[in-house]
């Protein structure tokens, strides 16, 4: 718990929530963190798993920096331990919203009807515009 109170914090200062697509498909969760300071982010991998890629530097007087991810159920997992602890109202909101209805709205098979189809899309519009909903 106290991992997930201090991961919160680090959380809110510094990182993403968002969905993201590849190619034709549907959205998918995706949380980050990017640092200068890579033994936070190797602390974030050890506890919560995901992967750690490098940025490349494009100027001379930039430090290197890197980014933590995780997806797909292994993000909803996390936001499922930090969100009790998050402070930050717009990734609480986002959090909460994932947590709680993106499941109900993805098929796992990726096959939706009109009705499945239109409330995936809505779920989708109420994640990037909230007061559009």
């Amino acid at each position: 718990m106290e991992d997930d109170i201090y991961t919160a914090g680090l959380f809110d200062g510094e990182g993403t929530v968002t969905l993201a697509k590849s190619n034709n498909t549907f959205r998918y969760p995706v949380v980050s963190v990017s640092s200068t300071t890579i033994h936070l982010l190797e602390f974030l991998k050890t506890h919560y798993g995901g992967h750690i890629s490098k940025h490349k530097i494009y100027k001379d007087h930039h430090k290197q920096s890197w980014s933590w991810k995780l997806t797909h159920n292994a993000a909803l997992i996390f936001l499922e331990k930090i969100l009790p602890y998050l402070k930050e109202p717009e990734k609480q909101r986002r959090a909460l919203l994932l947590t709680q209805n993106y499941k109900k709205v993805t098929r796992r098979n990726g096959k939706y009807s009109k009705q499945q189809l239109q409330a995936k899309l809505a779920f989708e519009q109420q994640f990037f515009h909230p007061s559009s909903s």
